[in-house]
């Protein structure tokens, strides 16, 4: 550890989406404080690279492009996906595609913006405690512990996004053979390609169908089993007027509801984002379902209307012990591995603010109250702000959720609180 800790106005943690936004509207920003030297960017991986474990050929993203990490805010940004375009020399061809970029195109750039950003971001340092400073009996800064040392703040962003979602049955189980999608590549990357593996998917949205698709393209002697709670997969609501939901001016209208009316609008609005397919997805899937069905080689096998009791590693795989929530029919399966394309999900209170609990003000459902700034509310003898950057969508709505939606105008919004 370092002698004397080096001070920034403000540290942000993570160096996904939310933070390159952040950087991009610190650039931006009138007074330019991202020149002064006093902004750093921490991030735990060795690059910025958007999702780079569920890079699957064939797909592509959910937004419309004009979504970027700066358009919203600052149409005239350097930053822009258009720019983006135009100096690897593909605006006028990209115009001609007829379908949204990619998701490999699209994590090419993010990763180019926030290669602009490199002399501000320390990679390959992971956060690990976040402690209090303590003066006089208040807290005046926070001390942030990472992997390659420490470093004082007065200001404290997360940006350090949402964490997969694992459900019970599988939470306590360390196998190899539980895969979540955010680890989905490199979990099967040793696997011979001509194996006859035996796969279970759990999930009904479009991280479980894109991974039922990869599984049985890159294992031609594979067997998928799709299991659903419900009847099965289901289009995600694409129409207009739900998606407003997605819109700046719906944030200030959710964010002052109680917690009860908030719960009824997610679940009412939750299939624009969640449990849903695109329509494109659910034919490949159908169709992939269907053929089996022609050629009396089934590799696709659909169990609806089943959920998971309980999961048990064993020598060659994964037993999951089923029930029909109905019918209380009870089977098993046994399968080589498990995809969990279960999504990712919120913390109510962020693991790296454990430390910081007795300063923190909780609301009706115990996780952190967050301002419409995005700064969570503290007791009084706490001064340093924290602030969180796509971490509130309890308190904002979905956008703020898996979302590129509200990046941009997000980050100008912290830019002004900040400084």
């Amino acid at each position: 550890m370092q002698g004397t800790p080096d001070y920034y106005e403000m540290i942000n943690i993570g160096f996904g989406p939310a933070g390159i936004a952040l950087a991009c509207a610190l650039e931006e920003a009138p007074h330019r404080p991202l020149e002064t030297g006093q902004c750093l960017f921490l991030e735990k991986h060795s690059n910025c690279a958007w999702h780079p474990e569920f890079l699957l050929d064939g797909t592509d993203i959910n937004h419309h492009l004009l979504r970027d990490l700066v358009t919203p805010r600052n149409p005239q940004s350097r930053h822009s996906f258009a720019m983006y375009l135009k100096e690897h020399g593909r605006l006028y061809q990209f115009g001609l595609l007829g379908r949204p970029a990619s998701r490999n195109e699209w994590s090419d750039y993010v990763s180019w913006v926030g290669q602009a950003f490199a002399a501000h971001v320390h990679y390959e340092e992971e956060v690990r405690e976040i402690r209090p400073v303590m003066e006089d009996g208040e807290i005046t800064l926070l001390r942030v512990m990472t992997s390659k040392g420490q470093y004082l703040t007065r200001n404290l962003v997360l940006s350090s996004g949402s964490t997969p979602n694992i459900p019970r049955q599988f939470a306590q189980l360390d196998s190899a053979r539980i895969i979540h999608t955010s680890r989905y590549l490199s979990s099967l990357e040793h696997l011979d390609r001509q194996g006859a593996w035996s796969f279970a998917v759990i999930g009904s949205g479009q991280s479980a169908g894109e991974s039922i698709v990869d599984l049985l393209n890159r294992f031609p002697n594979a067997q998928v089993t799709s299991i659903h709670r419900s009847s099965g997969f289901k289009i995600a609501q694409l129409g207009q007027f739900p998606n407003q939901a997605f819109h700046p001016e719906r944030v200030a209208y959710f964010h002052k509801l109680g917690q009860a009316e908030k719960a009824m609008i997610l679940e009412e609005v939750k299939s624009t984002n969640y449990s849903g397919i695109d329509v494109d997805e659910s034919q490949a899937l159908y169709s992939l379902f269907y053929e089996g069905l022609v050629s009396n080689k089934p590799r696709l096998a659909l169990k609806i209307f089943t959920q998971v009791e309980s999961a048990s590693p064993t020598e060659a795989g994964v037993t999951l012990d089923l029930c029909d929530p109905y019918t209380q029919e009870h089977s098993s399966l046994d399968a080589d591995y498990v995809i969990l394309g279960t999504g990712y999900q919120q913390d109510y209170i962020p693991s790296l603010l454990s430390q910081l609990q007795p300063w923190l003000s909780l609301g009706s459902d115990n996780g952190v109250r967050v301002e419409q700034n995005y700064k969570l509310t503290t007791t009084a003898s706490f001064q340093p702000a924290i602030f969180v950057n796509g971490l509130s969508e309890r308190s904002h709505g979905i956008g703020e959720g898996q979302s590129f939606s509200l990046l941009a105008m997000r980050a100008g919004i912290l830019t002004h609180s900040l400084f």
